[in-house]
């Protein structure tokens, strides 16, 4: 019996820094206030459509990036920095289109 509980808590133990090396909190809160900024962007007419469309695709595409990098159970810091790497171009992009001469 006493066995079985030494075992459990080694499992628990070497698995608990595996759960957290695969969670995004930042990029996620990221993802969603660029999400944000297009919408408002959209609202306020300093996006087109075309803008908008462009920018969403380029979203879906970092969203998916992130899930690749999630797939495995474990976000390296190689992919981490990627990921964060285009999270910043996305930024970039997205204030460029906001602040064009282009309108709605």
């Amino acid at each position: 019996m006493m066995g079985k509980g030494i075992i459990l808590l080694a499992a628990l133990t070497f698995a608990t820094p595996v759960f957290a090396q695969t969670a995004t909190p930042d990029l996620d809160r990221r993802i969603a206030r660029q999400e944000a900024r297009i919408e408002r962007g959209v609202r306020n007419g300093s996006l087109t459509r075309s803008e908008a469309a462009r920018l969403r695709r380029d979203e879906a595409r970092l969203k998916q990036q992130r899930a690749r990098a999630k797939a495995d159970g474990v976000v390296t810091r190689k992919e981490r920095a990627a990921l964060q790497r285009e999270a910043d171009r996305m930024d970039r992009r997205i204030a460029v289109e906001k602040h064009d001469t282009q309108v709605r």
